[in-house]
């Protein structure tokens, strides 16, 4: 369990770095865009380039620009957006923003060159958050219900019926363990079966005997909590 809320805390740090990689990116190009100037250009190349992410590297085609300045200085830069198949054709005109104090600050006007970068960032920190902010949200609202069940639960004995693998759920690689059993109402001759709390070890060498203590929702059966605190602590 530590294990796992390690890694949804570290999606939650990593999404809070991305979100905020995001914003600062946006205020970049928002102030880029506050003053700067626009004049035509034209494409002279696409350079063939590779690009490195995440110890991946892939190859894009990136256009090389050319434009003149206001004050008619002439610039060549290559665009910080590339693609495969190319975006543009050689000598095809395009429209350039330019930094007037630093002219070869410059960007194609496409949503590509200037808002590329600021969506991955905030899109990818919103997902990873979300990832630990779920997981935050429901260790609350577990531990909240379980604190309702042991002072108001119905305490039943339920019958062991087997130790499995809960395959839904990996980390790492790895899955937990659950414990199941199973218990006949006699108020209703309906069989209800249990699943524990997912377990990150082997716990059927621990299990004390054939029954084990659940807390029963008497308004809802649906709603319970396997006791398995004689289980050893992971530390």
């Amino acid at each position: 369990m530590k294990t796992v809320r390690l890694i949804f805390g570290i999606f939650a740090v990593v999404g809070l770095g991305l979100l905020i990689g995001g914003v600062v990116s946006i205020q970049h190009t928002r102030r880029f865009l506050a003053t700067a100037v626009s004049v035509p250009g034209v494409v002279t190349e696409n350079v063939w380039q590779e690009e490195r992410s995440n110890n991946r590297t892939t190859w894009a085609f990136y256009p090389r620009v050319r434009f003149r300045t206001a004050d008619g200085q002439e610039i060549s830069f290559i665009s910080n957006a590339g693609s495969n198949p190319p975006s543009y054709r050689v000598n095809e005109p395009v429209t350039i923003l330019y930094d007037p104090q630093q002219p070869y600050h410059a960007y194609i006007q496409s949503f590509s060159a200037l808002w590329l970068l600021p969506t991955i960032l905030c899109g990818l920190g919103a997902i990873f958050c979300s990832f630990g902010l779920v997981a935050v949200a429901w260790a609350a609202l577990s531990a909240r219900k379980n604190a309702w069940l042991e002072q108001n639960g119905r305490r039943i004995q339920a019958e062991l019926t087997r130790v499995e693998l809960n395959t839904s759920v990996e980390v790492n690689g790895a899955n937990p363990y659950r414990i199941v059993c199973q218990w006949l109402d006699p108020a209703t001759n309906q069989m209800h079966i249990f699943n524990s709390a997912n377990i990150w070890f082997d716990p059927t060498n621990f299990i004390p005997g054939k029954t084990l203590e659940v807390l029963l929702d008497p308004n809802n059966p649906h709603r319970y909590l396997v006791e398995t605190s004689f289980l050893p602590k992971v530390v």
